[in-house]
């Protein structure tokens, strides 16, 4: 048995920094359901007629399915399945679950059991919550790129995408301190992580 069976995951993150956290729940054993848009998320649409490699790696152990959050029965539908859920995942920006009418403050009063995870860039309050943010984005703002490349040269992006993986780490490292917490409360509670912190 691994040490996350029996735990139900429903997962509505995109690119890497919320899908890297979900699939690290899913390979300790959570049944995570990735939950896509209707044209499906941005990484899947990033390979023409093949998925791509990386949006394959990062969704392995899960289930999948759409909905259509703008609809009233995508909203109803993602509510029904959110009272069995133990935890949501989303890193939209920020007010845009609550502006579908499927934020934390309606979701907990359905399953108040249920762990509610938001991954932004900035986080969801403060001077900085709209901005955006991508890896490299955060990858300027916080010094990485000042601090990479040629000694003497202007500063440079890292390979990979450090902030987005460190930040699915942080992501999955505070839901996971969120289950610990509920075990003790027996009540959810909201994870906020910003991958600018």
């Amino acid at each position: 048995m691994q040490v996350l069976e029996g735990l139900k995951v429903l997962d509505l993150t995109q690119i890497y920094q919320g899908p890297y956290a979900a699939f690290l729940l899913a390979m300790a054993g959570a049944e995570v359901v990735k939950i896509e848009p209707q044209a499906g998320e941005r990484l899947r649409r990033g390979g023409g007629a093949e998925t791509p490699m990386a949006f394959a790696m990062l969704n392995s152990n899960k289930k999948s399915m759409t909905l259509d959050l703008k609809h009233p029965d995508g909203k109803a539908l993602l509510k029904s399945l959110v009272e069995k859920a133990d935890v949501l995942m989303e890193n939209f920006a920020p007010g845009t679950m609550d502006r579908l009418g499927v934020g934390y403050e309606v979701l907990k009063d359905i399953n108040p059991r249920l762990i509610y995870a938001s991954a932004t860039g900035y986080g969801l309050t403060g001077p900085d919550r709209d901005q955006l943010a991508m890896d490299h984005t955060i990858q300027a703002a916080s010094g990485v790129m000042s601090v990479t490349g040629e000694r003497g040269g202007p500063p440079a992006r890292a390979g990979g995408t450090p902030c987005d993986i460190m930040g699915g780490i942080h992501f999955h490292a505070g839901i996971l301190q969120a289950i610990l917490g509920r075990e003790r409360s027996g009540k959810g509670t909201l994870v906020e992580i910003a991958m600018m912190e």
